[in-house]
C-alpha cells in the first residue's frame, strides 16, 4: 500500500474561495469593519477604558482602499496564524476562550474566511498592524497567491491599517456616495463610530432603535432612514424563546414605496452586522409586510449571506413571526382604525389573503373590511343587515367577479328590492367562502345563481295554460313574478328549474327559487328556459290572448330572443335564426298595422 499527499494550487484555491463563496462583491466591506469592530471588542475587553474608532478611506488617484482601527492590532505570530492561514479566526479562538461574556457576545466573525472577500475587490492587499505591547509594526503584503511578505510596519498606533488596491471592476466604490450607502447598508448598527474620509460625524448610527428603548415616532424615523419612505404602520417586535429569538421592527409601507421593496423581505442583521434581506422568514401570506430584525441564534452559512434554512433555529423563528405579524395587524384594526383602513385601502387583497390563511387574524377583522358595491364600499355587518331574510332566519350575500359585470336585467332586479351587489376578485371570493362557513344562516352566490332568491313562482293557476301551450310550440315557459314589473322575461337554465322544488320552496315559506342560472353567459340557448314575468302588463295581455292566433306565437318566440341576448347567452344557430324571423315578422306587423 501506498500513501500520498493532496497537492494544493493556494493560488487558484484563494481565488476559488474568494470569488465563488460571496455572491455580493461589496461583502467585502462589511468584512472589513467587521473585523475592525471585532479588534475594538477584543481590546475593550481587555482595558476597558479607550475610544474606539474606524476610519474607511478612498485615494482615487492610486486607486487605494483603506480602513483603519485602533483596535487590538496583531503581533507578527497572529499575522502569520489569522491572516496567512485559511480558516483561522481569531475572533472565533477570542470567544471561546474570554472570561467576558458581554465582549465574547459583541465579537461577529467566526469562519476564518471573510478576508478572502477582499480579493474579491482587489489585486493586492496590504495589512499594517501594531499589537500593544510590540515594538514594531509588521506589515503584511499579498496578491491573493500561495506567497506572501512579511517585513516591518510603518504604523505608529496600536491598531490596523488594511490596504486594497481595487480591480477595475470595482473602482466604483472610489465614489465616495457608493462606498457610503455600503457602509451604512451593513455596518449602520456596528456599536463604534465609522467615519468616512474627512468626516467629523460617523456616518453609521451604532444604535438601531431597539437598543435605545424608543419611541414609536424614533421607530418611524429610523423606517424611513433605511428605506427612504416613511411607513404606514409599524410595530417593535421582541422574541425570546428557547429556540427563537430576535428583535427589531415590522413594517408596512405604502403601496407605490413597496413596488421597489421585495415582497415579505426583511432585512437580517446579527450582532450588529447586516447578513442579508431574507425572502422567507415572514408568512407567505404577508406580502405587505417587510421589517428589519437582528436575529443572533439563526446559524449562518460560510460566506454570512444567509441563513441555515433547514435548521430547527430558523423555522422556530419564522413561526414565532407569524404571531407577531398576526398580533401587529390585529393591533392596527382594534387600536388604529384610521391607520388599518388606510392599510386595508393601499392592501385590499393582501389584507384579505392574510384572514383567509389566518384564522385568529380573520375573527379580528371579518367584520371590519369593506368590499366595494354598487352603493359604495361596506362591510359585511352591514350588508347583511340591508338584505331581505328568508325562511329560518337564512341571508344570502350576493356578489359578481369583476371580470363578470352583472346585466342590465339583473342590476334591475336587485336594485328593486334594494339589495347591493358585491363586487370583488377571486381573493375575495375566498374571504366570503370561509367568513359564511363560520355563521349560520348565511350564504353567498354569484348574481347570476342568486337572483333566484329574489324571484317567487306564479301559484296562480290561469298561468298553467300559457305554459302549456308554449310546450306544444317546443319551448319551455315558466310564469315567475319579479320586480321591477317593467322587465318583460328572464332567460333560465332549464336543468335548474325544477318545478316541485320550487313548489316544496313555496309551501315552507322561503316564496323564492333555489336553484337558478349558475351560469349566464357561458352557456349555449338550448340550456335555456324563458321565465316570463307575470307583473308585467305585456305579459298579462300575452297570458289573455288568443293562444291559437300565429302573431301569439311570434311574439313568445322574439320574448325569448330578447330574455336570452339580455342575459348574454350564445344563441344556438336554429334558435338565432328563429328569432330573427320571429323579430322580421313583428316588423310586418307593425308596418301592416300603419
Amino acid at each position: 500500500m501506498s500513501t500520498g499527499t493532496f497537492q494544493v494550487d493556494f493560488e487558484h484555491l484563494i481565488r476559488l474561495l474568494a470569488e465563488n463563496l460571496y455572491s455580493d462583491p461589496h461583502v467585502a466591506i462589511r468584512e472589513l469593519i467587521q473585523n475592525a469592530s471585532d479588534s475594538c471588542v477584543r481590546r475593550l475587553a481587555q482595558h476597558g477604558v479607550f475610544q474606539p474608532a474606524i476610519h474607511v478611506r478612498i485615494d482615487p488617484t492610486k486607486r487605494l482602499l483603506v480602513v483603519e482601527d485602533n483596535g487590538t492590532g496583531m503581533a507578527r505570530d497572529d499575522v502569520v496564524r489569522y491572516l496567512a492561514t485559511i480558516g483561522a479566526s481569531q475572533t472565533r479562538q477570542v470567544k471561546f476562550s474570554t472570561a467576558d461574556q458581554n465582549a465574547a457576545q459583541m465579537l461577529i466573525g467566526q469562519f476564518g474566511i471573510g478576508f478572502l472577500s477582499t480579493f474579491v475587490i482587489g489585486h493586492q492587499v496590504t495589512v499594517d498592524t501594531l499589537a500593544e505591547g510590540s515594538e514594531q509594526a509588521v506589515l503584511w503584503r499579498s496578491q491573493g497567491s500561495a506567497d506572501y511578505s512579511l517585513e516591518l510596519g510603518t504604523r505608529q498606533q496600536i491598531g490596523t491599517t488594511v490596504t486594497i488596491e481595487l480591480e477595475p471592476a470595482f473602482y466604483n466604490l472610489l465614489d465616495e456616495t457608493t462606498l457610503r450607502a455600503t457602509i451604512i447598508r451593513y455596518a449602520d448598527f456596528i456599536q463604534f463610530p465609522v467615519y468616512l474620509g474627512d468626516d467629523a460625524r460617523p456616518i453609521n448610527r451604532m444604535h438601531a432603535p431597539w437598543h435605545l428603548d424608543a419611541s414609536e415616532h424614533e421607530y418611524i424615523d429610523y423606517v424611513k432612514h433605511r428605506y427612504g419612505v416613511v411607513p404606514l404602520a409599524v410595530e417593535p417586535i421582541t422574541i425570546k424563546q428557547q429556540q427563537a429569538e430576535c428583535v427589531g421592527v415590522l413594517a408596512i409601507m405604502p403601496l407605490q414605496a413597496n413596488l421597489a421593496i421585495r415582497p415579505r423581505s426583511l432585512d437580517v442583521f446579527q450582532r450588529r452586522m447586516y447578513v442579508c434581506q431574507d425572502l422567507q422568514l415572514l408568512p407567505d401570506w404577508a406580502t405587505f409586510i417587510c421589517g428589519i430584525i437582528d436575529a443572533p441564534l439563526l446559524e449562518l452559512v460560510a460566506s454570512r449571506e444567509g441563513f441555515m434554512i433547514e435548521r430547527p433555529n430558523y423555522r422556530a423563528l419564522r413561526e414565532a413571526l407569524v404571531e407577531a405579524v398576526r398580533s401587529f395587524l390585529i393591533r392596527l384594526a382594534q387600536r388604529e382604525p384610521a391607520t388599518f383602513v388606510q392599510v386595508v385601502k393601499q392592501y385590499n387583497s393582501g389584507i384579505k389573503q392574510a384572514a383567509v390563511n389566518d384564522s385568529q387574524f380573520f375573527a379580528a377583522v371579518a367584520d371590519l373590511l369593506t368590499f366595494e358595491s354598487d352603493i359604495g364600499p361596506i362591510t359585511l355587518t352591514r350588508y347583511l343587515e340591508r338584505i331581505p331574510v328568508r325562511g329560518a332566519d337564512e341571508r344570502t350575500i350576493f356578489y359578481v367577479l369583476n371580470d363578470l359585470p352583472p346585466s342590465a336585467q339583473q342590476r334591475a332586479i336587485v336594485g328593486a328590492r334594494g339589495v347591493p351587489v358585491l363586487h370583488i376578485n377571486s381573493i375575495e371570493e375566498k374571504f366570503l367562502k370561509k367568513y359564511c362557513s363560520l355563521r349560520h344562516g348565511v350564504s353567498f352566490q354569484p348574481l347570476t345563481a342568486g337572483i333566484a332568491e329574489l324571484i317567487e313562482a306564479e301559484t296562480d293557476q290561469q298561468w298553467r295554460k300559457l305554459e302549456q301551450h308554449c310546450e306544444q310550440l317546443g319551448m319551455q315557459v315558466y310564469a315567475v313574478r319579479f320586480e321591477p314589473s317593467h322587465l318583460t322575461a328572464l332567460a333560465m337554465r332549464s336543468s335548474d328549474y325544477k318545478r316541485e322544488q320550487v313548489v316544496d320552496s313555496l309551501l315552507k315559506g322561503s316564496g323564492s327559487l333555489l336553484s337558478f342560472v349558475q351560469s349566464v353567459g357561458r352557456n349555449r340557448s338550448d340550456d335555456y328556459v324563458l321565465c316570463v314575468n307575470t307583473l308585467n302588463p305585456l305579459i298579462q295581455q300575452l297570458r289573455d290572448g288568443q293562444l291559437s292566433d300565429p302573431t301569439w306565437a311570434t311574439v313568445v318566440r322574439a320574448l325569448w330572443g330578447y330574455a336570452l341576448l339580455s342575459s348574454g347567452v350564445e344563441l344556438t344557430p336554429e334558435l338565432g335564426e328563429a328569432v330573427q324571423k320571429a323579430q322580421t315578422s313583428l316588423l310586418e306587423l307593425a308596418l301592416a298595422q300603419r
